[in-house]
């Protein structure tokens, strides 16, 4: 065995806290070999929105060497999961920072969509846990929308967009929510995109969190009218995001008319402004290799119209998620 499985004596030692403070070890559900804990689930109600009711449940996984990860899983009414994850050596004190952390904050309601938050806790010395997005969950109709931040500052977010049911989307619907959403491309089964995010990591999970709420209520208007209408009311977005997707080919273009105007510019080969241009083309190189995505070299197309009578080739589920009017919650 790779691992030293628990002992009845590790499961006492790791289990103290949590009995302490009401938690009971779900035996049947866990595995001594895989030194994994879990605890049985239980029910709350959301005091905001007292039809959204709330499970809970605690995984704990213990490590050969001490260090603990533990995982608070929360279930909402509608499906939706968020999951809190901690680690550290105190099973205690990872207990304490993820029970602090108020279940109904971890998602966001609105008309027609529900939002799910989860978050890795970091805890340090003498400082109150900080939350750091790890990934949201929107659930529009049969219609979801997965952002995964990444491990790497510097990096965009990924976005998947998904749906059991057959649907037509454009490859800029949420392009025209700002220049830091990239074009949605169609898989097998899915439409992949990513979101840029500037920042440094604290400000990246606030800024992740307001951009997927945008869309969210984006996608509830957009889904819940006609493709003609998504168009007609978007017009000047969708020419702005044309616009952009054209800058890098125009980019190129200019580059290649500048080398061949620089013979008639007059320059003389001991001029500094010579050595500039001399060197231009390997410091362009190295700037291309340097960018976190490559640019996509699109000829400027005007915006395809819509005239589907509506998104879905079949009438879609009856919607599972948000309480109509809820107001989002204030995450912590």
């Amino acid at each position: 065995m790779s691992t030293q499985p628990l002992t009845h004596h590790d499961i006492l030692g790791l289990i103290e806290p949590f009995t302490r403070s009401g938690r009971q070890l779900d035996l049947a559900a866990s595995d001594r070999i895989q030194r994994r804990l879990v605890f049985k689930s239980r029910a709350f109600d959301n005091p905001t929105a007292a039809a959204n009711l709330m499970t809970d449940t605690l995984t704990l996984e213990s490590q050969p060497n001490g260090a603990c990860v533990l995982k608070r899983i929360v279930t909402h009414a509608s499906g939706l999961t968020a999951t809190l994850v901690a680690s550290g050596a105190d099973a205690g004190g990872l207990l304490q920072a993820v029970e602090a952390v108020e279940p109904a904050s971890l998602f966001c309601c609105g008309d027609g969509w529900t939002l799910a938050y989860s978050y890795r806790v970091g805890l340090a010395a003498a400082a109150p846990p900080t939350l750091l997005l790890s990934q949201g969950e929107v659930r529009v109709l049969d219609l979801t929308l997965l952002l995964k931040m990444p491990a790497v500052t510097g990096y965009p977010a990924e976005l998947t967009l998904s749906t059991a049911a057959a649907i037509d989307l454009p490859d800029d619907l949420l392009q025209v929510l700002g220049r830091d959403w990239a074009r949605l491309s169609r898989g097998a089964k899915n439409w992949r995109g990513t979101l840029t995010l500037r920042g440094q990591p604290p400000e990246r999970s606030r800024l992740a969190e307001k951009q997927q709420a945008t869309a969210a209520r984006h996608l509830a208007l957009t889904l819940s009218q006609s493709p003609a209408h998504f168009h007609q009311k978007q017009t000047a977005a969708r020419w702005q995001v044309a616009a952009r997707r054209a800058v890098p080919l125009m980019t190129l273009l200019a580059l290649v008319l500048a080398a061949l105007a620089v013979p008639y510019l007059g320059l003389e080969q001991n001029s500094v402004y010579w050595m500039l241009i001399f060197n231009a083309p390997p410091l362009l190189l190295l700037w291309g290799f340097s960018l976190r995505e490559m640019p996509s070299f699109d000829l400027p197309r005007p915006p395809r119209r819509l005239t589907a009578p509506s998104w879905w080739r079949e009438p879609p589920d009856a919607p599972n998620a948000g309480t109509v009017g809820a107001a989002p919650a204030t995450h912590p």
